[in-house]
């Protein structure tokens, strides 16, 4: 039997970037951007995240609120996200994005009365941010489809701006999500995908959902970069 020779057309690498390590120590210098200031205000907005969390588990629980998805961990991701985005951009949630919201300047009233049943919540009528931000998305991965909508209008109207989507990992084994990324890469369009990894797709362990060694890598096959990020949970 002809044993066949095979070469190799192409090769890829997944960028790993991180600040701190496990037992809290720097691991590189932190972006300028990030003065004591900056670093003192991310960190209110996550304790505030995480108490309006407990807050909105509790009225959920005693039949005050409706379903209330928990950011429970997250803080710190919404958080960052809300620093680095900018006043034009578009934000494009799904429903763990609080820490976000409230960077964003939409107040917690308005999230409590989306998740009570009033779909007044997601006007986001009171701040100047978010005003061009889409409401909560609770279908899985249905955001990243609105996001690359948003970015190709952006681009066709020549905007200097850009949309930013978040979602967990196990949305990423969605086909909407596929189909977004796909669309991004080909039409070049002003998005960032950003994925919280915690291992669990709602009661799925991240094992069972996806072979791939790590998150990032599934952008390469839209062709264009996806970084990991170290988040100090398990690698991937």
């Amino acid at each position: 039997m002809t044993k066949l020779q095979l070469t190799s057309v192409a090769g890829f690498a997944v960028h790993y970037l991180r600040f701190i390590s496990p037992e809290g120590e720097l691991t590189q210098a932190l972006p300028k951007i990030l003065d004591q200031q900056s670093l003192l205000m991310l960190y209110e907005k996550m304790v505030l995240t995480r108490l309006f969390d407990q807050k909105a588990i509790n009225l959920q629980r005693t039949g005050q609120l409706g379903t209330y998805p928990p950011s429970f961990g997250q803080e710190a991701i919404g958080a960052g996200v809300g620093f680095a985005i900018q006043d034009d951009d578009i934000l494009c949630p799904y429903y763990r994005d609080h820490a976000t919201f409230f960077m964003r300047g939409i107040n917690m009233r308005d999230v409590l009365s989306y998740w009570g049943g009033d779909e007044r919540g997601s006007a986001l009528e009171n701040t100047q941010a978010g005003r061009n931000d889409f409401p909560i998305c609770v279908p899985i991965a249905g955001q990243a489809l609105h996001a690359v909508g948003s970015a190709f209008a952006i681009k066709y109207r020549g905007e200097a701006k850009a949309v930013v989507t978040l979602i967990g990992e196990g949305g990423t084994s969605k086909g909407d999500y596929y189909e977004a990324m796909n669309l991004a890469g080909e039409w070049n369009l002003p998005v960032v995908f950003v994925v919280n990894n915690n291992q669990w797709a709602i009661s799925t362990r991240r094992s069972d959902q996806t072979a791939c060694k790590t998150i990032a890598q599934k952008a390469i096959a839209a062709g264009f970069e996806g970084i990991q990020v170290d988040g100090n949970l398990q690698s991937g």
